[in-house]
């Protein structure tokens, strides 16, 4: 997912501060080529996350789902995101879902994209790694995930 959305967020600029509250929400990241994606975040105000990939293969197979569950802190100071990941669940190509139990702790650095006052996007980074989610509205969000119990629903 390095560089889905780096053209989307050039002529943005990245905020001196970042409050935990500008990260509540939802934000994603997706692409069609050479394979459809989706890959949400949702940071709620209780501190719960959620990581949701969905993967297409265009090739007539039926959608991998990747799930990932964990709380959150963020630090405004040094602008580092942490996760603390508990549960993964994953279902390949339609198959019965395997669910796996964690305990990882990773760090991200993160910078927060602005065009004027309004929050454009979030970039996490640490070695070998970097995301850029878009903000989604919570009217999108809302549509787009309707039809899934398993993410959680914003207020």
């Amino acid at each position: 997912m390095d560089g889905v959305n780096d053209q989307k967020v050039e002529s943005a600029t990245i905020a001196e501060t970042i409050k935990t509250k500008d990260l509540y929400g939802a934000w994603a990241i997706s692409d069609e080529d050479p394979v459809d994606f989706l890959y949400l975040a949702v940071f709620l105000p209780n501190h719960a996350g959620l990581n949701y990939l969905s993967i297409d293969e265009k090739d007539g197979k039926p959608e991998s789902e990747y799930s990932e569950y964990y709380t959150w802190e963020f630090n405004e100071k040094d602008k580092i995101f942490t996760m603390n990941s508990f549960k993964r669940t994953s279902v390949i190509n339609g198959k019965a879902p395997k669910i796996e139990e964690l305990n990882e702790k990773t760090h991200y650095n993160t910078q927060l994209y602005m065009l004027g006052n309004e929050i454009l996007a979030v970039r996490l980074t640490r070695p070998g790694e970097k995301y850029t989610f878009l903000k989604m509205d919570n009217a999108t969000y809302q549509n787009l995930v309707r039809d899934n119990p398993d993410i959680p629903r914003l207020k």
